[in-house]
């Protein structure tokens, strides 16, 4: 077993022992072995839980500095990995959590038990025992970066759920996993933060740790003092394949919870959604739209015949609460639709300018209809080198193909790996408008980036999935 503990836990611990032993100097007990002790006892618990996974996966290369032009021939193009990660034994029947992007693409799984559970559970393997399993992969719940796998056994220890809205920053936790698959290693440290925003826009937020998150870690458990779950660690919420001491992160429990009901009865997560798209508000966007709030969330677009739109709510809305439950990001708004079924009412607080509303808005199915963008024309006509993207205009056959909502803009055919202003923009997207400003032509667009100066902002409105919302961009 591999046990690390932060720099500032360890200071803390220090700190705590000197003190005890100067304020009880006559007692025969060693408060340092106590606290030992107690830790041993917590992670005897959590141990036969937790295990490894073996995944061999066919997957988009992680790393290629290769200059394309076509991101559609980049999305096809898939390289063999083997994969290690962890996973929590949740159910007693073999159901195991992990990471969503463990699993993905996976043509063959495998999970090993702790070694504590060979004499329990080992299968037999011609003339030898094994803990190691064949799984299946039950559901994947890609928004919230979860899968659910089963592996064929009964009577396994599971690992029960903590309740992570009470968890605050200061709180001693373990993190479990098998880093560089080096299984049941753990590491200690402390709640760093909670309700942390990845920054990627997705549904869920993180709790944040300092406890120590290596590859391999993603789809462990984060554990309280009880050795109860408070999240499933991420590895990949890091970015670039590299972690950063001091800096962890983890699912919350209640959202695990949640999912894993939803994906064992289901095999998928059937949530319902109100026609609408959120993003966190920030001082680029208020500057651009002249609104005098600089935090929140905006409602970037309301579709058309939606529940929303039903309901009133509007483009440029403020949403600052949902059924009472104050907001700060995005993810957190939409990790809260996750708990939501067709034909709830869900009740929002806004502000529209200087005015507070409260809306109740029914939630409706969701509907899934991917985007197709047609082959690129020439290139030297569609480049609009400043943004390093290739447009072209949104005609008449696509705009009434379905494909899209706009009638009009830019479709971004692709994107090039350098440019003088850095957005957002991705191949598919369609470019409606820059500073409220309508774009029909290669030319408009060009015009209009030419006349931004260093030191302005800009907002493009933009449509990505059949949904609108708004791309800022700084000009150095």
């Amino acid at each position: 077993m591999i046990v690390h503990v932060s720099k500032t836990l360890a200071t803390a611990i220090s700190t705590l022992v000197l003190l005890a032993g100067c304020s009880a100097q006559s007692s025969a007990a060693n408060p340092l072995t106590d606290l030992s002790r107690s830790l041993q006892r917590v992670i005897a618990r959590v141990a036969p839980t937790t295990v490894t996974l073996e995944v061999v996966a066919y997957v988009p290369p992680g790393d290629d500095d290769s200059n394309t032009v076509s991101i559609q021939h980049e999305r096809q193009r898939l390289t063999k990995a083997h994969v290690t990660g962890s996973g929590v034994i949740v159910d007693p029947n073999g159901y195991i959590i992990t990471n969503a992007h463990v699993v993905e693409g996976a043509t063959l799984l495998r999970v090993t038990l702790n070694e504590t559970l060979r004499a329990a559970h080992a299968r037999k393997v011609a003339e030898f025992t094994s803990n190691t399993f064949d799984a299946q992969v039950v559901g994947v719940f890609k928004e919230a970066d979860l899968a659910l796998v089963k592996i064929d056994a009964s009577g396994l220890p599971a690992m029960a759920f903590a309740n992570s809205d009470v968890v605050l920053p200061g709180q001693l936790v373990f993190a479990v996993g098998s880093p560089e698959g080096y299984g049941n290693s753990v590491s200690m440290g402390v709640v760093s933060a909670v309700g942390r925003d990845s920054g990627t826009g997705e549904g869920a937020t993180f709790i944040q740790t300092d406890a120590a998150i290596s590859p391999g870690s993603s789809g462990g458990a984060l554990v309280n003092t009880n050795g109860d779950l408070v999240g499933i660690t991420s590895f990949a919420i890091m970015g670039n394949g590299g972690g950063s001491e001091g800096l962890g992160f983890a699912l919350p429990s209640n959202l695990v919870r949640s999912i894993f009901k939803e994906l064992k009865t289901a095999g998928r997560v059937n949530y319902g959604e109100m026609g609408i798209k959120v993003q966190n508000m920030t001082p680029a966007l208020a500057l651009g739209l002249h609104i005098s709030r600089e935090t929140g969330i905006i409602v970037s677009d309301v579709a058309p015949g939606s529940s929303a739109e039903k309901a009133g709510l509007q483009i440029q809305d403020l949403i600052v609460a949902i059924d009472g439950q104050s907001l700060s990001s995005a993810p957190q708004f939409i990790a809260t639709l996750y708990g939501k079924r067709v034909g709830n009412q869900v009740r929002l607080d806004l502000l529209r300018g200087s005015q507070a509303l409260a809306i109740k808005v029914p939630v409706a199915q969701r509907s899934f209809e991917p985007q197709r963008a047609p082959d690129p024309p020439s290139m030297e006509r569609g480049l609009i080198s400043k943004l390093g993207v290739i447009c072209m205009a949104v005609n008449q056959r696509l705009a009434s193909s379905g494909a899209l909502r706009s009638s009009f803009g830019l479709l971004v055919l692709a994107k090039l790996e350098a440019s003088e202003i850095s957005t957002d923009l991705a191949s598919g997207d369609v470019i409606r408008s820059i500073n409220g400003i309508a774009i029909a032509r290669v030319e408009d667009l060009r015009s209009e980036i030419d006349k931004l100066r260093p030191g302005t902002s800009a907002v493009l409105q933009i449509e990505r999935g059949r949904q609108f919302e708004y791309v800022s961009l700084e000009i150095d």
